[in-house]
């Protein structure tokens, strides 16, 4: 597998030779990436920059991402199966690291974060799924997915993506580290939280105690991350088979 990778996409691409699928993300727009892209942003590419923007009205309660103590955080999944599954799995995981309650939350009033599939304007045949990033402007705590993806990836795949995904929009970037749900190529559920992406958001927002002197956090066992910090998961056990 080969993908490149910055802040708020994946892609999927599939060579005429090979039946791997290759996952890239990149920050903003395409023609960043095939321009300079960097997987480790440099102070320099850390200016304010705008999110993508869509028709989909944005959950009241956007902001509350940018708190330190996240507490409640509704999330309103309009996308159908198996991408669905795939973000109800990747709340369960954050449920046990952070000091929150994700939830689904249907009222537009009341929840926080929006899943949406990504129209044209959005996504494109290539591109995956796509976070806008609290830090920029216009964020309005919306992730969109492509509904075609469901049937090239699978279900382990779709739920590292999610995490991945999410661990953006709670304000983690990029990690060097092969091992890390937040490296810039492949990401198939198998992965960790490691010790800088612990240390990093711990510097936006709270965590449960027993995660600080974690040395990393496997995402693909959310039901038994529960026992080291008490908190049951909606999900029960791993991620579901490739589909």
């Amino acid at each position: 597998m080969n993908a490149r990778i910055e802040p708020d996409i994946l892609v999927t691409t599939r060579s005429k030779n090979q039946l791997t699928k290759n996952k890239l993300f990149f920050a903003g727009v395409l023609a960043t990436w095939l321009g300079c892209a960097s997987p480790v942003p440099t102070p320099a590419q850390e200016q304010r920059r705008s999110n993508w923007t869509s028709a989909d009205a944005p959950c009241a309660k956007f902001d509350d991402l940018r708190k330190p103590v996240l507490g409640n955080i509704g999330v309103r999944i309009d996308v159908t199966e198996p991408w669905a599954d795939a973000f109800r799995r990747a709340l369960s995981f954050w449920n046990t690291v952070l000091a929150a309650d994700f939830h689904e939350e249907s009222n537009l009033k009341a929840c926080t974060v929006r899943i949406v599939n990504g129209g044209p304007g959005v996504l494109n045949r290539a591109i995956v799924a796509r976070s806008q990033i609290t830090e920029w402007a216009d964020f309005r705590g919306k992730i969109a997915v492509s509904p075609g993806a469901a049937k090239e990836l699978s279900g382990s795949e779709m739920y590292g993506v999610a995490v991945h995904e999410l661990g953006h929009m709670l304000g983690l970037k990029h990690n060097a580290s092969i091992h890390s749900v937040m490296y810039f190529l492949n990401v198939d559920g198998t992965e960790v939280l490691d010790s800088k992406d612990i240390l990093d958001l711990s510097t936006h927002h709270k965590l449960r105690p027993a995660i600080l002197p974690t040395v990393f956090l496997p995402i693909s066992q959310p039901k038994d991350v529960a026992k080291i910090t008490g908190k049951a998961t909606v999900a029960a056990g791993p991620p579901s088979p490739g589909i």
